[in-house]
């Protein structure tokens, strides 16, 4: 009984760390002997640079040969030596056809047997001091304007809303005075009925007496009555005629 246990015990620690060791190097052998080995990459050396002197001249091709690359991808700038060159810089332009079609010249015909015979014969013999001939200057032709007549009587005018309203028209004097008169200038209000409701100067002509003479003409205005229209502005406007200060005023 005690020899079939001891057949049965298992492996010491020694035997199983021996037998493990075995493997782990059996391993790594065959990953050394199959394995692929990769050799490190040499690093390519700088060559020195090379400077070309022309001992004679060349031509366009020699120069490209000697100092240009053949191959246009090596210009990758935009250039007229590289790609860009060849592809579109030296390209010739497009011609777009023309649809206009233009008519052969025709020529008109000469008469070669009259020429020369609008010339004088003889020359008219000119002296030496010849100089250039002037134009004729003549005077333009003078402008006549119509002669204004001056008024002679006094001017009296609606401005506004009344001008088309107004019954009769006032009776106006001629003024004495040194200097001209300017015109007075009155603004009234008129009711529906057509009666001046109210009166007042705007504007003086440089005389008192015209200037009340025209607001009491103002104020005696009558007008067409209207009941719709409600009551409405303007201006009464006197255009004096002066006399010299020499003449009696005349009343008109």
């Amino acid at each position: 009984m005690k020899g079939a246990a001891g057949t049965n015990s298992s492996w010491p620690h020694g035997r199983y760390l021996a037998v493990a060791g075995v493997l782990f190097a059996l391993q790594v052998g065959l990953l050394v002997l199959f394995g692929s080995r990769s050799r490190p990459e040499r690093l390519a050396s700088g060559r020195a640079p090379r400077f070309y002197a022309l001992s004679a001249p060349g031509s366009a091709d020699q120069l490209l040969q000697q100092f240009f690359a053949a191959d246009p991808a090596v210009f990758p700038i935009p250039s007229v030596h590289g790609f860009s060159g060849r592809a579109w810089l030296d390209a010739p332009p497009l011609e777009s056809p023309s649809d206009n079609q233009l008519e052969p010249p025709s020529w008109l015909d000469l008469d070669t047997a009259g020429l020369g015979a609008d010339i004088p014969s003889p020359l008219p013999a000119w002296g030496m001091g010849l100089t250039e001939s002037q134009p004729r200057r003549e005077e333009p032709w003078p402008a006549f304007l119509p002669r204004e007549t001056p008024p002679r009587q006094s001017m009296f005018q609606l401005e506004g809303a009344l001008a088309g309203r107004l019954l009769v028209a006032p009776t106006l004097r001629v003024w004495t005075n040194a200097q001209p008169l300017t015109r007075s200038v009155v603004e009234i209000a008129v009711n529906p009925a057509g009666e001046v409701v109210a009166a007042r100067l705007d504007g003086r002509s440089g005389l008192g007496e015209a200037d009340a003479d025209a607001l009491g003409k103002a104020r005696g205005l009558r007008f067409t009555p209207r009941s719709w229209a409600g009551t409405q502005w303007g201006e009464a406007v006197f255009e004096w005629l002066t006399a010299p200060a020499g003449n009696p005023a005349t009343a008109k």
